[in-house]
């Protein structure tokens, strides 16, 4: 615990919560407040803002800090104080959207070679969303068992593998909460009428709506060398209208987004790939189109790299919307006295300019609060740079009065987080200009070795 005239901070492992001494009316996340301000002391290993020069901080030893801290500790960014004694500032790591990924598997004879490679590499998905820290979880549409055109997904996603074939056991390869199944086999061209129908199905094995949450993101991957006999439009509308009301979002704002891997060439080609595939599956190209996804092509012998790039691309879609969690009990944030960082997966730190003069389809290029205050949203190239780097973190700084980002340390030469660059371009450190999420170079986060 640390006071500090009259106003305390409390450190909750990953969340560190503060107040404003003199303020007697609570805030409220509607308010889209100021822009930030700098703010002066250092940020410590515990995220708790330390102001420079004040002296009556109570440090407890347990929290690894000493009373004479005087400068930054790593690549924190400082902020001054501005003479504001009263300020106490809260750090939390913003979440992003949990995210429910549906498979459904064409089981027809064109398939065996195809079901072969989902099996062997169906892992690498859920391996790359877990390493970027979403919270996921996995829904498999197909026949159970196996035989060759069956599926039975090994762990650590699936379960034991005896369970495959366990008829005592109605969801038989489930490892819940994680992945669940839903034991339906699947022909050519019904992937996405059988998936309507399962969803709400009240067959104990088949159905898979409880497996589903209604704030997550849905990633819809229907894996075929065929076309889809439903329509997508027809599709589209049937899903959006599934109970409870806003499960996979409305026409205007979906909560879903189609990632198939299917008889087309690598996106956006849509020739048809191989003289294997049936055809280059029309329908599912326009579901793509529909609701702002990608497909993957079925051709590829390989499904390790494919997977990841699928995770990749969900991860992608989610990176730009962050929930912002509550206070403790008896806590409260002042929206107006609010700072954003990016800290790449490769360490160091980059603070976000607050954007809120236009909507994020309409050009702003920094951050924002959604209309409800829960969310924030990155815009622009703070958006474009972050979906180049699905591990990174953005931080929300809550507590004290601030304003735009400090200057990069060259004065302004640099080029900044998510910025277009060149090779004469100098990124700001600890950026690097390399390909961001549509393959222009964008300064970012450099992978990991």
């Amino acid at each position: 615990m640390k006071t500090r005239l009259g106003c305390f901070v409390l450190s909750l492992g990953l969340f560190t919560f503060g107040c404003s001494g003199g303020e007697t009316t609570p805030g409220n996340l509607d308010d889209t407040g100021g822009t930030g301000e700098d703010t002066g002391g250092t940020v410590d290993d515990t995220g708790t803002f330390e102001i420079g020069d004040d002296t009556s901080v109570v440090e407890d030893s347990t929290l690894g800090d000493t009373p004479t801290d005087t400068g930054p500790i790593s690549d924190a960014p400082i902020f001054d104080v501005d003479g504001d004694t009263t300020c106490a500032t809260t750090e939390v790591v913003a979440a992003k959207p949990p995210v429910d990924v549906i498979l459904v598997i064409d089981q027809s004879g064109s398939m065996s070679d195809d079901i072969a490679r989902v099996k062997a590499n169906i892992n690498k998905l859920s391996d790359y969303l877990k390493a970027t820290g979403l919270d996921y979880r996995v829904v498999m549409i197909a026949k159970v068992g196996t035989t060759t055109y069956d599926m039975c997904t090994p762990p650590p996603l699936g379960g034991a593998a005896t369970l495959c074939t366990d008829t005592t056991k109605p969801l038989r390869n489930s490892n819940p909460p994680i992945y669940r199944t839903s034991n339906q086999v699947i022909a050519s061209t019904n992937a996405l009428s059988l998936l309507l129908s399962t969803y709400d199905s009240t067959t104990v094995g088949i159905g898979w709506k409880d497996a589903l949450r209604p704030e997550a993101f849905k990633a819809i991957i229907p894996i075929t060398d065929d076309n889809s006999a439903l329509a997508a439009a027809s599709f589209d509308t049937s899903l959006l209208a599934k109970a409870p009301t806003g499960m996979f979002g409305t026409a205007t704002a979906r909560n879903y987004a189609a990632f198939p891997i299917m008889g087309s060439s690598t996106y956006p080609s849509e020739v048809k790939c191989g003289t294997t595939m049936v055809n280059n599956g029309p329908q599912y190209v326009s579901l793509v189109k529909l609701t702002g996804g990608k497909w993957f092509p079925l051709c590829a012998t390989d499904f390790g790299p494919l997977f990841t790039d699928i995770a990749k691309s969900i991860a992608s879609k989610v990176a730009c919307e962050l929930t912002v969690p509550p206070p403790p009990a008896g806590e409260v944030f002042d929206p107006g006295k609010v700072n954003v960082l990016y800290t790449p997966s490769t360490g160091g730190t980059v603070p976000i300019a607050k954007d809120d003069s236009k909507p994020c389809a309409g050009g702003a290029n920094g951050w924002q609060y959604s209309a409800d205050g829960k969310k924030i949203f990155l815009c622009g190239t703070a958006c474009s740079g972050l979906k180049a780097d699905p591990g990174g973190k953005v931080s929300v700084q809550f507590g004290c009065a601030g304003k735009p980002p400090p200057p990069p340390p060259d004065g302004g030469s640099c080029t900044p987080f998510g910025a277009a660059c060149g090779d004469a371009d100098a990124c700001c450190a600890p950026l690097v200009c390399l390909p961001g999420p549509d393959g222009s170079p964008i300064c970012r986060a450099k992978p990991p070795a």
